[in-house]
């Protein structure tokens, strides 16, 4: 019994041990920091500037973080070289992130005694604002009638990657994400609503002054700050005035006054600003400007659709549909790929070659399985005009056709709306509202042209929907 007593005793000891070594660790956040025991330093090159342009800005204390405002931008980098390009007070704000908090340090006043144009002296700049001594006021690239005048839309779609490339394209820095979806707003117009959305005025006359004034967000209304235009990173950060923009996104941007350059010349800017991750997926989101001069100027002008090269092996349109030996052509409904889409210029839109491609894309149009009746869809062209179609039922229709003899290879139908059922689902071949075609590829096994896409221009984008049909 005394041992039993003993062995208890030694166990009830033991657990006591084993709870108070496993009691988890009490953690506190550290003492509030005073902003004496922040080491930093602002001083003016004065051997480089006489006037005192250049500004360099120091942390000298580890294991701190500081945020430089600097009025024409915004810093945390360690040692932070700011360049004044005119004269006057600047007021330097510093933040300091430390473990025990934020810190707002005192304000800095430095006074720049000279200009230093050379500063602002480049084409950027000049694109930008006009020059020194000028402004230059620039628009939102669609108007109260829904038009974009330059763009084919008010903003593009890119990848976190895409960067700023000669002005003219958007290059990409080699980065996983580089990719480009350039809406057009026609047939996306959820992107923005259409109105006339203010003026943006970047100026150099006394300073780097920037004023905005937002019609379409009046939340914003008139605003007038500065901003800075880093010519070798390729970016723009605004202090107090924002850029405009459409108030769709307007909760999805990480800071609307932090922008990269994306393409700027003397009649177009375009800025992205960085989407949050929690809007389907960091992007760049990139709004479209044209100068207001561009845009005071503008005239409407009707342009047709451009003809893309098709090759009719040395014939007619008339020839390829329905002349070999023979006096007519039967085309069949393609079983791999019964339809696609292009842009004007014929290029497709989506790399299918299988039907397992339209189910990998998620496309229920065309499904394994439908190849079978695909084919059964049959168009026969006779060479005195006469069109027939026989469907993947065994329903046949009878009509006339006439081809275009000015260059565009547009079919009308006459007596006849050529419908074919494409496979089980929506997908279906079909003509425009003027009952039209227009041939936008060919191709061709050996000398014989044996493939044609009849394009379906759709009435709003600037696109096709091609059908896909193979010599019978």
């Amino acid at each position: 019994m005394k041992n039993t007593k003993l062995l208890i005793s030694s166990y009830l000891m033991l657990m006591v041990l084993l709870v108070s070594s496993c009691s988890p660790d009490t953690y506190s956040l550290d003492g509030p920091t005073n902003k004496s025991d922040i080491d930093y330093s602002i001083t003016q090159d004065l051997v480089a500037d006489p006037g005192g342009n250049t500004v360099i800005m120091k942390n000298l204390t580890p294991g701190v973080v500081l945020n430089w405002d600097y009025e024409t931008g915004k810093s945390n980098k360690a040692t932070e070289v700011v360049k004044y390009a005119f004269k006057g007070d600047y007021t330097i704000k510093t933040l300091a992130v430390t473990g025990g908090g934020l810190v707002e340090l005192d304000p800095v006043t430095v006074t720049v005694t000279q200009d230093n144009l050379n500063y602002v002296n480049d084409p950027l700049w000049n694109l930008l604002s006009g020059g020194v001594g000028h402004s230059k006021t620039w628009v939102l690239d669609l108007d109260a009638n829904g038009v974009s005048k330059y763009f084919v839309g008010p903003m593009y779609f890119y990848g976190t990657d895409n960067v700023y490339s000669d002005g003219k394209e958007i290059g990409c820095n080699g980065g996983p994400d580089c990719w480009a979806w350039e809406a057009e707003w026609k047939g996306n117009q959820w992107i923005a609503a259409k109105g006339d959305y203010g003026t943006m005025t970047f100026s150099l006359d006394g300073g780097p002054f920037m004023t905005t004034n937002h019609l379409m967000m009046p939340s914003y209304g008139n605003e007038s700050g500065t901003y800075f235009l880093d010519v070798d990173a390729k970016t723009l950060n605004t202090t107090n005035a924002t850029i405009l923009h459409t108030n769709e996104y307007e909760n999805c941007v990480v800071d609307w006054k932090s922008m990269k350059i994306m393409s700027l010349t003397e009649n177009t800017l375009q800025v992205g600003v960085l989407r949050k991750g929690s809007c389907d997926g960091a992007a760049t989101l990139v709004y479209n400007f044209i100068s207001k001069d561009y845009s005071d100027k503008w005239v409407p002008t009707a342009t047709a659709d451009p003809n893309p090269a098709i090759d009719l092996n040395g014939g007619s349109v008339g020839d390829l549909l329905s002349t070999t030996t023979t006096t007519t052509k039967t085309w069949h409904l393609s079983a791999d790929t019964p339809f696609n889409w292009t842009n004007l210029n014929g290029e497709f839109l989506n790399n299918w070659n299988s039907v397992a491609d339209y189910e990998a894309a998620g496309w229920t149009g065309y499904v394994a399985g439908d190849q079978a009746n695909v084919v059964k869809n049959k168009i026969s062209f006779s060479n005195d005009g006469k069109i027939t179609t026989v469907d993947s039922n065994g329903v046949t229709a009878s009509g006339t056709y006439t081809t275009s003899t000015d260059g565009t290879n547009v079919i009308t139908f006459a007596g006849i709306n050529p419908s074919l059922p494409i496979g089980s689902s929506w997908a279906t071949v079909s003509t425009t509202a003027e009952n039209q075609w227009k041939i936008v590829k060919t191709a061709k096994t050996g000398n014989v042209v044996t493939d044609i896409w009849f394009g379906k221009r759709d009435p709003n984008k600037s696109e096709y929907m091609v059908f896909h049909f193979v010599l019978n």
